[in-house]
C-alpha cells in the first residue's frame, strides 16, 4: 500500500505521444510492438530515455488559478499554457456558495457577529453584505455593491493578522479574490 502512494505521487507523465500527462500505467505498447510493464519503477531519466516526459507541473501554475485561467496542453513545449479569462468569466467562476460555507466555519464569523452586536453601522454593512451574498448565490451578484460592502467591513472592523490570512484563504479557494479585493 505505502509503496503505491508513493508511485502514485510521483506525478504526470506526457507519454512518448506527447499527449496529455497521465499516471505512469502499469503497462505500455510502445510503437515498435514492445510492450513494457515496469514503467512506474522506472527513474526519470530511464523514463526520459524512453520518451516519456515528465514530471509534468499540472495545473494550476504559479500566479495562476483556476478561477482566473483556463490551462490548455501544449504537446510542442510538454507544458500547459495558462490564459487568463476575461471579467465576466471571472465573476461566472466565484463559488459564492462555497465562500459562504467557509466563512461560516470560521473564527472571522464570530468576529463579525461580535462587531455587528456593538455597533450599528457594522451591523448595517453585515446585513447588506448578507443579503447581496444571498443574491449573488443565486447567481445574481451586484458585483459593485458586493464591493463596496467588503471595503465597509474592512475598513471598520479590526481583524488580527490571523484573521486577515484566514479571511485571504477563504478569498483564495472560492475564487472571490479574482473579482473583488479586501482592501
Amino acid at each position: 500500500m505505502a509503496e503505491t502512494q508513493i508511485l502514485q505521487s510521483r506525478g504526470q507523465y506526457s507519454p512518448p505521444s506527447r499527449n496529455y500527462p497521465q499516471d505512469l500505467p502499469d503497462y505500455w505498447r510502445f510503437e515498435d510492438g514492445t510492450l513494457r510493464t515496469d514503467l512506474p519503477e522506472l527513474s526519470d531519466e530511464e523514463l526520459h530515455t524512453l520518451g516519456w516526459h515528465g514530471p509534468i507541473q499540472m495545473p494550476p501554475i504559479a500566479g495562476t488559478s483556476y478561477f482566473t485561467h483556463n490551462y490548455e496542453w501544449n504537446s510542442e513545449t510538454l507544458s500547459f499554457d495558462a490564459t487568463e479569462v476575461d471579467e465576466y468569466e471571472k465573476e461566472r467562476r466565484v463559488n459564492y456558495n462555497q465562500f459562504w460555507n467557509r466563512v461560516l466555519e470560521s473564527s472571522v464569523y464570530q468576529k463579525l457577529r461580535a462587531a455587528a452586536s456593538q455597533s450599528l453601522a457594522v451591523n448595517v454593512y453585515c446585513t447588506e453584505f448578507i443579503a447581496l451574498l444571498g443574491d449573488a448565490k443565486m447567481n445574481r451578484p451586484n458585483k459593485v455593491k458586493l464591493q463596496e460592502s467588503i471595503t465597509n467591513i474592512f475598513t471598520n472592523i479590526d481583524f488580527t493578522e490571523e484573521e486577515m490570512e484566514e479571511v485571504q484563504t477563504i478569498f483564495s479557494e472560492t475564487g472571490m479574490i479574482a473579482v473583488y479585493t479586501l482592501f
